[in-house]
């Protein structure tokens, strides 16, 4: 004979734990890889369930360089973060270099920062590598032969998918 109060306990139990794992699932940031460009991967990135940003990362582990390009049509970059509570991010750009703010996500050891157009518009002629200073430690990545031009078309096509405009 079926126990009508233990069967509707153990649905209950089921539902809740199904719904708290859907939610802890939504809650966390999810990567899903779109394409590759020479040294970068392209990523589809989301926060809680929903689309985020764009990321073309080079290397990986602790030592990855990644530059966003966000829901809000914002780039940004960041670098491992170490040290952890530095202030400036210098970007070497061939003959110039710029200098931004940095926020420091301590969550992440990430350091990150709010790049201007000015800056991306640079970025699209740098060839071999990619230098960036953290306060006192220096990040260099090489980037061969990639066309910077097409990682950033790559990203903003990506972002501009996520959020249904056609590129």
């Amino acid at each position: 004979m079926l126990d009508i109060n233990k069967f509707c306990m153990t649905a209950f139990a089921v539902t809740v734990v199904t719904v708290g794992s859907t939610t802890s699932a939504h809650a966390q940031h999810r990567s899903f890889t779109e394409s590759k460009v020479g040294a970068f991967t392209i990523d589809y990135i989301t926060e809680g369930g929903r689309f985020d940003r764009c990321a073309a990362t080079t290397s990986q582990g602790s030592n990855t360089l990644r530059i966003a390009y966000t829901k809000n049509l914002k780039y940004h970059i960041s670098v491992p973060g170490t040290p952890a509570n530095a202030q400036k991010m210098m970007i070497h750009l061939g003959s110039i270099t710029e200098m931004v703010n940095v926020n420091n996500d301590k969550r992440v050891k990430r350091a990150w920062a709010v790049v201007s157009g000015e800056i991306i518009t640079e970025m699209l002629s740098l060839k071999n590598e990619i230098m960036i200073d953290l306060d006192d430690k220096q990040y260099t990545w090489p980037i061969g032969r990639t066309n910077m031009e097409d990682v950033f078309v790559a990203l903003e096509n990506c972002t501009q998918t996520a959020m249904g405009r056609r590129p």
